[in-house]
C-alpha cells in the first residue's frame, strides 16, 4: 500500500492529519488499482455478451456507490409521485 511513497519514512514524518490523509489516498488507489484490473479480465465476456460497461459504471456497481441510500419512504414517496405523473399524463 505505501509503496507509493518509495519511503515510509516520508509519511511518518508528517503531522497526524496529513499522514492520515496520505494512507487514505494510498488505500483508496490501492483499491482502484484492483478494480481495474478486474474491470479489464471481465472486458472479453462483456464483449462476447454485448453489454461493455465503463469502468466508471462498473466501479460504481461493484463498490455499491450507486445505491441509494435515503430512508425507504423518501424513495416510496417519489416512486408515488413519478406514478401519479404518469398516470396524468405528463412527464417528470
Amino acid at each position: 500500500m505505501l509503496h507509493r511513497y518509495h519511503n515510509i519514512e516520508y509519511v511518518l514524518q508528517t503531522d497526524l492529519d496529513l499522514g492520515l490523509a496520505l494512507i487514505d489516498k494510498a488505500v483508496e488507489k490501492d483499491r482502484d488499482e484492483r478494480l481495474f484490473q478486474q474491470w479489464t479480465a471481465q472486458l472479453p465476456i462483456m464483449a462476447l455478451t454485448g453489454e461493455v460497461e465503463g469502468f466508471a459504471d462498473y466501479k460504481n456497481r461493484v463498490t455499491g456507490a450507486n445505491i441509494d441510500r435515503r430512508p425507504a419512504a423518501a424513495i416510496n414517496r417519489e416512486l408515488d409521485d413519478v406514478e401519479r405523473e404518469l398516470r396524468e399524463g405528463g412527464a417528470t
